[in-house]
């Protein structure tokens, strides 16, 4: 019995270890995969999309150009050349590594030169050990010595300091980066928006036409007494909810434009872009392990890079509570001529060695550490909600992904069917078997259907984009 006890003992404990393992592996792992797509066509308003481009590796630095659209390139790299943000971070850079050389300058000695010339009049009524009145007297008092002050870092501190500075030059640098990644991205989605806007707007040029052919023949119809007044009025009610909607269009697309004017850092007033069409199926995104996320995104690196920095601060303030240590020198002439103020009798020098141990500063060496502890914690928290919100960023970004083109593919089925409606629709009502009530209801509906696909095709495209900023692919 006790044999069997121990057996059920170590069984159980073998599944919890094992359960146990198994959750570690799964926060390991991202909640939502990525499925490999099979090459497909899509109909996008009018339009048939086939895959032409390569997957989007990883380690594509320049992933927009594997969307293959060259305006798009063009319009990157000129924010790249030309961008606001891009060119502070980049003066945000310039500062932090002169900051750094002002910091790496406590190691060296301060050598200077300070010459001076002084007159005194001496009172005829100073104090006077043997009695007696004393006369004025006027000094002369020439100097021209050079001075030598030095901190010894005997324990480190200015070391600390000093290492500290070069992290904070490094997280800058990463700033830009993540400030490029952001410009890049904003650009690229802006950019998939006109594209799906001129979409919206081909489909309602088309749409335009069939529907001023069909007032034609509803006029043509009516004239003959074959429908009613009601047919007309319907038919131009139609061809005008399409026109307003091409406004609303064009009032979007110049919004749009005037965004990736700021973006490119270029004058609105003489920016634009000619209309395009789609071409391409986005390129797929290839899977990134989620350990690697931390590595890739730059605004990780910058927050680890605070960490780092925040900890040889911490350690340079601890030292500030050990003794200083300081030579000091001086050489040079003094005289109280200037004639012979470079004769060798008029050479003077000083040297010592200062120690200097705060002894009392009413807690303000404490409050310092204190200080300095605090700004540690704070930036190991910023980073550890940092990395909780790219790893929500990456699975709200493949979830959206996986459901935006399921839910193309699904709308493939019903642009078809509309589409087919529509035609038979069409087709009874010139033979009048059914009134124009149907043909507009159908011809609405194929409307619908196919700027619904246009906009989930361009969410898509949006959707690839915000997944590369989740993940941090970043250009050089």
């Amino acid at each position: 019995m006790k044999y069997l006890k121990k057996i059920a003992f170590l069984i159980s404990l073998f599944l919890v270890i094992l359960q146990g393992y198994s959750q570690t592996e799964d926060s390991k792992n991202w909640k939502w995969k990525s499925d490999n797509q099979e090459n497909e066509a899509l109909f996008i308003g009018n339009d048939t999309i086939t895959k032409t481009v390569k997957p989007l590796l990883v380690d594509t630095k320049e992933w927009w150009k594997a969307f293959g659209y060259t305006q798009l390139d063009s319009l990157v790299d000129l924010a790249i050349k030309s961008n606001i943000d891009l060119k502070i971070a980049q003066t945000k850079i310039e500062q932090a590594r002169a900051q750094k050389r002002i910091v790496l300058s406590t190691l060296f000695p301060s050598i200077r030169l300070e010459p001076s010339f002084m007159r005194q009049e001496l009172s005829g009524n100073r104090p006077n050990p043997f009695g007696g009145q004393l006369s004025k007297v006027n000094l002369n008092s020439f100097e021209v010595p050079l001075t030598l002050t030095y901190k010894l870092d005997i324990f480190g501190e200015n070391i600390d300091q000093v290492n500290a500075s070069n992290l904070l030059s490094s997280a800058s640098e990463e700033n830009k980066r993540d400030i490029k990644l952001q410009v890049i991205t904003e650009v690229a989605q802006n950019y998939f928006l006109l594209l799906q806007l001129d979409a919206e707007n081909n489909l309602l040029k088309n749409t335009e036409e069939t529907r001023v052919h069909n007032l034609k023949i509803t006029s043509t119809r009516y004239g003959a007494g074959l429908v009613s007044q009601i047919d007309v009025l319907r038919a131009k009610s139609e061809l005008s909810s399409v026109q307003v909607q091409e406004k609303n269009n064009k009032k979007l697309r110049s919004e749009v434009e005037l965004i990736l004017a700021l973006l490119t850092g270029v004058d609105a007033t003489h920016f634009s872009i000619a209309p395009t069409s789609i071409k391409y199926m986005p390129p797929e995104v290839l899977f990134l392990e989620k350990e690697l996320v931390p590595l890739s995104r730059p605004d990780l690196k910058v927050a680890e890079l605070m960490i780092e920095s925040s900890e040889k601060l911490v350690r340079s303030q601890k030292k500030q509570l050990l003794p200083s240590f300081y030579v000091n020198g001086s050489y040079g002439y003094l005289s109280g001529k200037s004639s012979n103020l470079t004769d060798n009798d008029s050479r003077s020098w000083i040297a010592g060695v200062t120690a200097s141990l705060p002894i009392f500063e009413g807690g303000k060496k404490r409050s310092e550490i204190k200080l300095r502890k605090s700004e540690l914690v704070e930036n190991q928290e910023k980073y550890n909600r940092q990395v909780l919100l790219s790893y929500q960023q990456v699975e709200n970004s493949y979830s959206q992904l996986k459901w935006v083109h399921e839910q193309l593919l699904a709308q493939q089925e019903f642009v078809s069917a509309a589409i087919d409606a529509a035609n038979l629709t069409s087709e009874r009502y010139r033979k009048g078997l059914v009134n124009y009530t149907d043909v507009v209801d159908a011809e609405r509906q194929v409307l619908e259907a196919e700027q619904l696909s246009v906009q989930l095709f361009g969410q898509e495209l949006i959707g690839r984009v915000t997944l590369i900023k989740a993940l941090g692919i970043t250009p050089e």
